[in-house]
């Protein structure tokens, strides 16, 4: 896999909308997109740097009692946090493809709808040095 740009950080809040305010009135971020993915049981929304490069994306479970949910369940043992990296990738198929023949631990093997109605999979933090690693591939 070629090098890669990084696409966003995600961070597990308790309450999407505070944590949406706090970005904002103090670290200057503004809010470029707001969701709910019913599939997954969260709600995201991304925010911005002043040049629009730097992106967070804030998660919060639908339901915050649902252990069956991975990120109610973080939210739940870790508390309010660093959740994942996310990475831009040309093509998420072929990006998949050579880290599995790398030995890497594949959560996803096939790609999945995410936010923003961008391709991602993920990839076990146990294959990246106890960091949760998210493929973006963005919407053409």
């Amino acid at each position: 896999m070629e090098t890669q740009t990084i696409d966003h950080i995600g961070i597990v809040v308790e309450n999407i909308d505070k944590a949406i305010d706090f970005y904002e009135k103090n670290l200057g971020m503004k809010l470029i997109d707001k969701e709910e993915l019913k599939d997954r049981g969260i709600k995201v929304a991304f925010m911005v740097g002043k040049n629009g490069e730097s992106a967070v994306e804030l998660l919060e479970p639908i339901n915050h009692d649902d252990m069956n949910n991975t990120v109610a369940k973080f939210l739940k043992t870790k508390g309010p946090g660093l959740h994942h990296l996310a990475i831009r990738v040309e093509d998420i198929n072929k990006a998949l493809e050579d880290l599995s023949a790398k030995g890497l631990q594949l959560v996803d093997k096939q790609p999945r709808p995410g936010a923003r109605g961008h391709l991602v999979a993920f990839i076990h933090p146990k294959s990246v040095m106890g960091v949760l690693l998210e493929l973006v591939q963005e919407k053409h």
